[in-house]
């Protein structure tokens, strides 16, 4: 089942779908593979765990409004837009190798609209 992915501000912002996130337009963005995140083009950009998003510095870029893992604060959630039709998915590309997590941070200096570009 998909979910809106809400950011910093409290806005539904992606989708998650099952193994890959999605625009608000309903286009793969990115490949979930456990809990490693993946561009299109197979890099590693981050890590998805506990219904959190974390940026390739394993700072929060966003998170599902019933999520289990730690917010640094947590932001007013705001109304969700309707599902929009999903597009097919792209085929996997390979992955590059998986880096060291470092610790946790806070809130991600990157816009969630914009990281998967």
């Amino acid at each position: 089942m998909a979910d809106w992915i809400f950011d910093a501000n409290g806005n539904a912002t992606i989708i998650l779908d099952n193994d890959c996130f999605r625009d608000n337009y309903g286009r793969v963005i990115a490949w979930i593979d456990g809990n490693n995140v993946y561009s299109l083009n197979g890099y590693h950009i981050g890590w998805f765990e506990k219904g959190i998003l974390y940026d390739s510095n394993n700072d929060v870029l966003g998170f599902l409004r019933n999520r289990t893992g730690h917010l640094p604060s947590i932001p007013g959630i705001g109304g969700t837009p309707g599902m929009p039709g999903f597009s097919g998915k792209p085929g996997k590309p390979g992955r590059s190798g998986t880096p060291g997590r470092p610790g946790y941070g806070g809130w991600s200096n990157e816009n969630l609209r914009t990281y998967f570009e």
